[in-house]
């Protein structure tokens, strides 16, 4: 039996320092390891072709005549409207009977002129061609005589040809160079009556004052070169008034700038 008892002893101390050995180890630090970082390659900067130097630049196109018309017409063109008050017209003919009159205060229309005219068109060829149209309606005209004035639409054909139309060509000076204020020209230009127009030449008198331009003027037409016939009334198909063929047009013409 002692024998069987230390044979039993023997493993138990073996196994316990095996035990106590490995308890000494588990609880002894760990020893480090450091471990160092690799080495940061080497950056090699590529540096960039200088770029090619720029082109000069090309040089801008000179302005057509289309493109700089437009900023010579804006700052060197004014353009004169017709107003609806301060004008008038008159016609003065002869009869058999007694001389007669009719006038109208309506003229239409409008000029487109430099901004010194009318004085400019004194010296200035290109000046003294300002754009002007105007017209009178023809039943605008009256007299004191509501028969008369429906003779005379009657034979202005009025129904087919409604207005009394002018076209200035141009302006020929009268005053010398210099002159202000009221400035006299001959005016060529073309009438038209009854669809008939004529090229005409009358005296004008052209004056800006107050910002508004101002014509005056007056000519001599027959009525037999528009086409229209002198009209001659009858009562009982016998004559009883006979006009006669030449008329005096006379007229004051008011117009402001557009505006």
């Amino acid at each position: 039996m002692k024998t069987n008892t230390l044979k039993m002893k023997m493993p138990i101390k073996t196994l316990a320092s095996l035990c106590a050995l490995t308890l000494l180890l588990a609880c002894k630090p760990a020893q480090q390891t450091t471990v160092e970082p690799p080495e940061a390659p080497e950056v090699t900067t590529a540096v960039a072709p200088a770029a090619p130097e720029a082109a000069p630049a090309a040089p801008a196109a000179p302005a057509t005549p289309a493109e700089a018309a437009p900023v010579a017409a804006a700052t060197g063109t004014v353009r004169y409207d017709a107003q609806p008050t301060g004008s008038k017209c008159k016609m003065e003919g002869t009869s058999t009977i007694h001389d007669w009159t009719m006038e109208s205060a309506v003229i239409g229309g409008f000029m487109e002129a430099d901004a010194n005219f009318p004085v400019s068109a004194l010296t200035d060829a290109q000046a003294a061609k300002p754009k002007v149209e105007i017209f009178m309606p023809v039943r605008s005209f009256k007299s004191s005589y509501k028969k008369m004035d429906e003779v005379m639409q009657d034979h202005m054909n009025e129904s087919k040809h409604k207005r009394i139309e002018y076209k200035l060509t141009e302006l020929k000076p009268k005053s010398p160079a210099g002159t202000t204020g009221a400035i006299q020209f001959d005016a060529v230009g073309e009438l038209t009556i009854n669809g008939t127009t004529k090229t005409m030449t009358m005296p004008v008198t052209i004056e800006k004052k107050d910002g508004k331009m101002r014509v005056t003027g007056s000519a001599a037409v027959k009525m037999t070169d528009y086409g229209v016939k002198p009209p001659a009334p009858t009562i009982l198909g016998m004559p009883t008034i006979k006009t006669g063929d030449d008329l005096k047009i006379t007229f004051d013409w008011v117009s402001a700038p557009k505006g």
